[in-house]
């Protein structure tokens, strides 16, 4: 059945945490709740360090869908979490090809049946 949203194993919004190590920079792989890192897109990485949102480019650069790297080093045990918001997908989805194929009828004369309705009409294109 075809589903537009969230779905199994399929989240809109990935949050990774990563406790830093002195002078670290590059965050990438697992994190503190062994997810790996990964995103779709940079322009939709929000990065924040113990709290406060960083800004992109001039704080970090986020270029490679696996690795953020910031633009000064962080102090030992601050707090880096990284929110990634992926694109969404439609699961089972039809084509039109396969859609008209699926939905639509021809009469006779090779226009469409029943594909205008009007008040006068029943779901079958007859007269009400």
């Amino acid at each position: 059945m075809p589903y537009q949203g969230r779905q199994p194993n399929l989240g809109v919004r990935s949050r990774f945490v990563y406790i830093a190590t002195a002078g670290q920079t590059s965050f990438s792989g697992s994190d503190t709740n062994n997810l790996v890192l990964s995103y779709q897109d940079g322009a939709y990485v929000d990065v924040y360090l113990n709290g406060a949102l960083l800004i992109p480019v001039t704080d970090y650069a986020s270029t490679t869908g696996n690795t953020v790297v910031l633009t000064s080093g962080a102090a030992v045990s601050d707090t880096v979490e990284i929110l990634a918001y992926d694109i969404g997908t439609l699961a089972n989805a039809y084509t039109r090809a396969e859609a008209d194929a699926k939905f639509l009828s021809t009469n006779t004369d090779g226009g469409f049946a029943n594909s205008v309705y009007t008040a006068a009409q029943t779901i079958d294109g007859g007269s009400a």
